[in-house]
């Protein structure tokens, strides 16, 4: 490859699976997180990794897939009945991505701060630290904080779920979806490829 060709404005990371492995990695930083701003950063990076590996797996496929995968032509306009290539593609992959609509709207909410056309208005997220107590004990009767995690979490109408829970099946979706469209690239060193 020619000093030209390893020119990127992505830090060297080119195909859909390079953008995958940052998905799992930011999944294991908030895995990991122990605050509160560890967890919310992590997860705001899984929702932005998810949602953007739409654009990073139409951009690697032929012609033809391109129109299979989005309804759109590649060089046909980028919008139709007011929906984006990206937004059909969710639509039209969601049997296969389900929870891309979820990454969707938390990727959108994050680089805008706020969208016009909330298409779940009762999709809200935040984050907790959750305490385990010890029995009182005798001699103060006060019971003793033996841990403390970190919760991150979306919340769908009254239903909560655990981030972590959102973004590891996206990464399982994923998978399945890029292998088998043929952009799976497998790599030593992907702890489930062994």
């Amino acid at each position: 490859m020619s000093a030209q060709q390893d020119r990127t404005k992505t830090f060297g990371l080119r195909e859909p699976t390079d953008l995958y492995e940052k998905l799992l990695f930011d999944i294991e930083r908030l895995r990991s997180a122990r605050s509160s701003a560890d967890s919310r950063y992590a997860a705001f990076d899984c929702s932005i990794d998810a949602w953007h590996l739409v654009d990073w797996t139409l951009h690697c496929v032929d012609d033809a897939s391109y129109e299979r995968l989005s309804g759109f032509k590649r060089c046909g306009p980028s919008r139709k009945n007011g929906l984006t290539v990206e937004a059909r593609f969710k639509d039209m992959q969601k049997d296969r991505l389900p929870a891309l609509e979820f990454c969707h709207m938390l990727a959108n909410s994050g680089k805008h701060r706020e969208v016009r056309t909330d298409l779940k208005p009762d999709l809200w997220t935040g984050s907790t630290v959750i305490f385990t107590w010890s029995q009182p004990e005798k001699e103060t009767h006060e019971p003793l904080v033996t841990n403390a995690s970190v919760l991150t979490y979306v919340t769908v109408g009254d239903k909560r779920f655990k981030a972590i829970e959102l973004f590891e099946a996206m990464a399982d979706q994923w998978r399945a979806f890029l292998v088998e469209e043929g952009l799976f690239e497998f790599r030593p060193g992907f702890p489930e490829d062994t």
